[in-house]
């Protein structure tokens, strides 16, 4: 079938190089559409809009617009570069850039996983209320479960208030004067009645209790699709993608649309941008704190998904460009959010009488306010199912790119060979039997609890720490000057390339800023705002601490092998010239000895013209003898053009020889399991 055609032909050819079985993106706009699709992130939704209002209005907007382009936009590209110029994920791209910074690479692996185990809690809940808003619709009850009491007996226990009812501070029916706000929150509330029914908590945290079904039926269905659409490869996943980002967006924007028209949408934006413009808060470093950490978590970078994503380009694509239409695309889309949550906002603010500081709330509390947000609207389902399977598409998203960095993680550490006997398909089935077993603990009484302690304590310094390593490592260690080159090699416009030279010299001071950030959260760290349940048993806090460091492990551990690996060689240099070398790139001196064979293309050819003079990659300065580096590639790759040259052929020979003797050859490593 075309998914595991292995011919001669099936082969990924640029003009500065040749390469064997490496799959790339079928179309440009399935790479832009994957990108898009990881970036438009449910974040914003449910945080922007509150850090906004108490954060200086417009002002905070400024901070963030500043974060997103001296800050977001540089790393993007650096990660799309990085994954492009190596054409692996991140594991072997890490190596390939400095062996002592693998681990990186494998801490970005790890807490993918710790976030694809969690996330699949929330998502798994997105599921059931889509389950519960179709019984409705079957059963032909009016109303919400988790909005109306008195349709829903079998499921409300016990007292029972409308969650859009108004309370007061202390929990009875609302006095004028007093601090108001929806019930939503309420211990009696539809809201929390609905979710005690799906939760079935125990009364602590190591109280596992039994399997909640509707959760376990829900996660191994996420899993299911999750495999259907990364099992073929990224050909396959590109078109899976297409879809999945077009649905929620318009549905993005048809929720946009009908929350402008509803009354008191336009009003409120009065209130809610000139009222509490405050640019005296721009003053203040925690405003700028907080808005980089957001645009951090909002754009997703630290994943590693955008290496892995940018490793299935052509290697001409000019990534500087598309780094740009990502993240304006980015800001956009936030725009489209931040609008949509505003106007619902203003509606409700002027049914209840409620101001917007008693109706925005974030984080996950935000995405229950906007379920009952909806419920103030006419066709309430209607509005309420938009919303929910907009914001599944989102998350499903997410899932896609992340296994799919998982899994070429692992068809890079196998290699060519390997994956002749281990398929894709097998690889990404046990990519998804993994992470499926790892979420079981999530679907128990218990999984609540652990959700919200692994949730919050992976907030704090994991993605931050391993972002910050991540910069250090490409700009300091293997120079930011130095991927600037290599991105000379791979770019003929000029001008994109001058721009993208003045975005990665920004990496040598971005370094600095996760660092600063972290330091800050655990200075602002308190655990007594987790739920009594979880602060009951005595090593919780521990665990969620044990959690929040183990993804970074592998950063000193392999640190420590590369170093003691390179310092224990033989050989006639000396110690301090072998711990030096354990930070040089195999990209620089690593070369095999090429030879062409009737089997296949065993060497690579490269093209003599439009390489800079100073390349770090030149063979005359890297390559004592003519060579060409054999790559173990996973299976597949698409041909990017028509010009190639037949292994057997007398002008292949002729090629080669004439590059053995004056081509610059830009070059990447192989894998370090063939050292």
């Amino acid at each position: 079938m075309w998914f595991e055609d292995r011919s001669l032909s099936n082969m990924k050819v640029s003009s500065l190089i040749v390469e064997e079985w490496r799959d790339i993106w079928s179309g440009k706009s399935e790479f832009m559409f994957a990108a898009f699709a990881y970036l438009f992130a449910t974040t914003n939704f449910l945080n922007l809009p509150r850090l906004i209002l108490d954060n200086g209005g417009p002002a905070f907007l400024v901070a963030y617009g500043a974060a997103l382009v001296l800050v977001i936009l540089p790393i993007v590209a650096l990660e799309i570069c990085l994954g492009q110029l190596t054409g692996r994920g991140p594991v072997q791209a890490f190596y390939n850039i400095c062996p002592v910074f693998k681990g990186v690479g494998i801490s970005q692996i790890l807490f993918s996983l710790f976030v694809l185990a969690t996330m699949t809690h929330f998502l798994a809940r997105l599921i059931i209320f889509i389950y519960a808003l179709f019984w409705t619709l079957t059963d032909d009850r009016p109303g919400l479960p988790w909005l109306h009491c008195k349709n829903f007996p079998e499921i409300q226990f016990g007292p029972c208030r409308e969650s859009m009812s108004v309370i007061s501070q202390n929990g009875t029916s609302a006095i004028v004067g007093t601090f108001q706000r929806l019930a939503t929150f309420h211990e009696e509330s539809a809201m929390s009645k609905f979710q005690n029914l799906l939760d079935h908590k125990s009364d602590s945290v190591v109280d596992v209790g039994n399997f909640n079904w509707h959760f376990l039926v829900a996660q191994c269905l996420i899993w299911i699709l999750v495999f259907c659409a990364i099992c073929f490869g990224v050909r396959w996943l590109g078109k899976v993608i297409v879809f999945s980002f077009i649905v929620p967006l318009a549905l993005l924007l048809a929720l946009c649309g009908r929350a402008m028209f509803a009354s008191g949408a336009v009003e409120i934006f009065q209130e809610f941008f000139v009222d509490s413009l405050d640019w005296h808060k721009l003053k203040d470093y925690l405003v700028w704190k907080t808005a980089v950490e957001q645009a951090i978590l909002a754009s997703g970078v630290g994943f590693g998904a955008l290496i892995t994503v940018g490793s299935y380009n052509k290697r001409s694509n000019n990534l500087v460009k598309d780094s740009f239409v990502l993240v304006f695309t980015h800001a956009l889309i936030s725009v489209l959010q931040v609008a949509t949550v505003v106007a619902l906002v203003g509606h409700v603010s002027a049914k209840s009488g409620l101001s917007p500081d008693q109706l925005i709330d974030q984080g996950e509390n935000q995405f229950y306010q906007l379920l009952v947000f909806l419920g103030f609207l006419p066709h309430a389902k209607i509005l309420s199912g938009l919303f929910l399977f907009l914001c599944a598409f989102v998350l499903l998203n997410v899932f896609y790119l992340l296994a799919l960095s998982i899994l070429a993680t692992l068809e890079d550490a196998l290699g060519e060979k390997w994956s002749r006997c281990c398929p894709r398909f097998s690889l990404a089935l046990f990519v998804c039997l993994f992470c499926a077993s790892s979420s079981l603990f999530f679907a128990t009484q218990a999984g609540a609890f652990g959700y919200e302690l692994v949730s919050g304590f992976l907030n704090y310094v994991t993605v931050l720490a391993i972002l910050a390593f991540e910069l250090f490592a490409v700009g300091w260690v293997y120079c930011a000057h130095s991927l600037a080159m290599d991105l000379r090699t791979m770019l003929s416009s000029v001008f994109w390339w001058c721009v993208g030279y003045l975005l990665l010299s920004l990496s040598y001071g971005l370094c600095f800023v996760p660092i600063a950030i972290a330091v800050l959260n655990v200075l602002g760290y308190s655990f007594a705002k987790y739920s009594p349940q979880l602060r009951f048993w005595e090593w919780s806090e521990w665990c969620g601490v044990a959690v929040a460091l183990f993804p970074l492990l592998p950063i000193p551990f392999c640190a420590l092998l590369a170093i003691f690996r390179a310092c224990a060689r033989g050989g006639p240099r000396s110690l301090c010239r072998r711990f030096c070398l354990a930070f040089r790139s195999p990209m620089r001196y690593e070369l095999m000895k090429g030879s062409v064979s009737s089997g296949g293309v065993h060497h690579r050819v490269t093209s003599h013209h439009g390489l800079p003079r100073s390349s770090r990659f030149s063979a005359a300065s890297s390559a004592p003898t003519g060579g060409y580096v054999l790559l173990p590639q996973a299976p597949l790759a698409q041909p990017e053009s028509d010009d190639v040259v037949a292994p057997g052929s007398a002008k292949a020979g002729a090629r080669s020889r004439h590059t053995n003797e004056t081509a610059s050859s830009t070059l990447r490593a192989d894998s370090p399991g063939s050292n």
